[in-house]
């Protein structure tokens, strides 16, 4: 007899019919292959590894002529092992319902220059799911934690010649977490500026533990090792360290203090001969950031850090870019 345990296909979120005493089944609606834990009331499901030794080298190359890395890695680059693991993620469907209610300020200036503040009432409805994704394991220095793909050909084919990773968390701290994050999530999305009364729930639909293939490859250059991974399914990097290239530090350097020399410079000879103070300062406060940004390429860009390595910028650029964006909208608010 088949008895419904409340539980979602991880591949496709179907509703799942598990018969008494079985653990192995295949999806009524997708097909995927699954597996049932005991009475955890975790689904757990493992995506079969595509990608093969050939086609993983070369997308570490194509990823190596990417961005800032040292012009000479595909050349000076040397392989020292290359090799497929799986590892645990948690999935979960969250869904968070309710009502939040508050305000938002308008001003209205009149005629005369005065200005008047109105507060519009805001009454929104929640009723959202939100799906997150977090690795169920130290992943060490892999710079993996959360999947970019939940989609794949399920098998447990690859469980015996493929090493495994076990989960170290538990079902319960990802489902907390979860709750956490949709509830915030959802009262962003209400764009409720000035929340006044609340009053929602977040309801956990579902959780499932997915194992996905990832190859790590290792290389040095020069006399330092750096590594990379590349997602055992759809073929792309995922994370890596790489070495930065010393002419495009220099470039930089030249360029930013040239530019932020000149902003500042001329922000403020242009701002005290007009006899503003507010530009001049403008000009300070930009030309400072652009120097500050190029310093910080300078001190860090001799590595470059792409992925979720915890303390660490996915990407360098990225980084500079974030920062100059705080900067600026720091100084308007």
């Amino acid at each position: 007899m088949a008895i419904s345990v409340g539980l979602n296909c991880p591949a496709c979120g179907g509703a799942i019919q598990v018969a008494e005493g079985d653990n192995v089944l295949n999806c009524g609606y997708c097909g995927s292959l699954l597996w049932a834990e005991g009475d955890a009331g975790v689904m757990t499901v493992a995506y079969r590894n595509v990608q093969g030794r050939d086609s993983v080298l070369r997308a570490t190359e194509q990823w190596w002529r990417k961005g800032w890395k040292a012009r000479d890695l595909r050349e000076k680059g040397k392989l020292l092992e290359c090799y497929p693991i799986y590892l645990p993620f948690w999935s979960t469907t969250t869904r968070v319902a309710g009502w939040i209610c508050g305000y938002e300020e308008r001003r209205h200036t009149d005629r005369e220059g005065n200005v008047r503040t109105e507060r519009i009432p805001m009454e929104e409805m929640v009723l959202n799911d939100y799906r997150y994704t977090s690795i169920a394991c130290d992943p060490g220095d892999l710079g993996i934690r959360y999947l970019r793909n939940v989609g794949g050909e399920a098998s447990f084919a690859d469980f015996e010649s493929i090493p495994t990773f076990e989960s170290t968390t538990s079902k319960d701290e990802m489902i907390a977490t979860s709750k956490q994050r949709a509830l915030e999530e959802a009262r962003g999305d209400a764009n409720v500026p000035h929340i006044t009364f609340e009053r929602v729930i977040a309801i956990p639909k579902g959780i499932s533990r997915i194992y996905y293939p990832v190859w790590v490859v290792r290389y040095s250059y020069g006399e330092r090792m750096y590594m990379a991974t590349v997602d055992g399914v759809t073929g792309n990097v995922l994370s890596g360290r790489a070495p930065g290239d010393p002419l495009y530090q220099s470039l930089a350097v030249t360029a930013g203090t040239s530019i932020g020399g000149l902003i500042a410079a001329g922000g403020l000879a242009f701002g005290l001969g007009a006899g503003e103070g507010l530009l001049a300062l403008i000009g300070l406060v930009v030309g400072g950031a652009v120097l500050a940004l190029t310093y910080r390429f300078f001190r860090h860009g001799s590595e470059i850090v792409e992925g979720d390595f915890e303390g660490k910028a996915a990407d360098m650029r990225g980084k500079l870019m974030k920062e100059a964006r705080r900067t600026f909208r720091g100084f308007h608010t």
